[in-house]
């Protein structure tokens, strides 16, 4: 594991091959079979509420595994005192030549509550 500091106050952790090939396809083949526009017209979302709503839940337990294990590496790394809750588990991805770049996740009052977010 590494860190890059980007703010002093916001550091940033790269897990490199936190997923293997193999969960990468799994989860590109959900997001393309499932995914719908998100809160922008250039975005596409998959979350696990979108798969329980439209009878896919099957799709689902993909992503238990891998999200148990980035919330214990998030612990550990940042020494967590108490085990992380988490509010939010999606795939969202942009279309071609779209990016948001950094940014944080705690930018709106109803999202202050927010200390940690990520991104695979």
């Amino acid at each position: 594991m590494s860190e890059v500091e980007f703010e002093p106050q916001s550091p940033r952790l790269f897990i490199p091959n936190f997923l293997s090939l193999n969960e990468c396809r799994e989860l590109e083949f959900i997001h393309k079979s499932s995914s719908t526009v998100g809160y922008r017209p250039i975005v596409f979302s998959t979350t696990l509420s979108h798969l329980i709503a439209t009878n896919s839940s099957h799709f689902i337990i993909p992503f238990i595994p891998i999200r148990e294990r980035l919330k214990d590496k998030l612990e550990e790394f940042f020494k967590c005192e108490y085990e992380l809750f988490i509010e939010f588990t999606g795939l969202i991805s942009w279309s071609r030549g779209a990016s948001i770049g950094w940014h944080s996740d705690d930018n709106r009052p109803y999202l202050k509550q927010r200390h940690f977010s990520y991104a695979i």
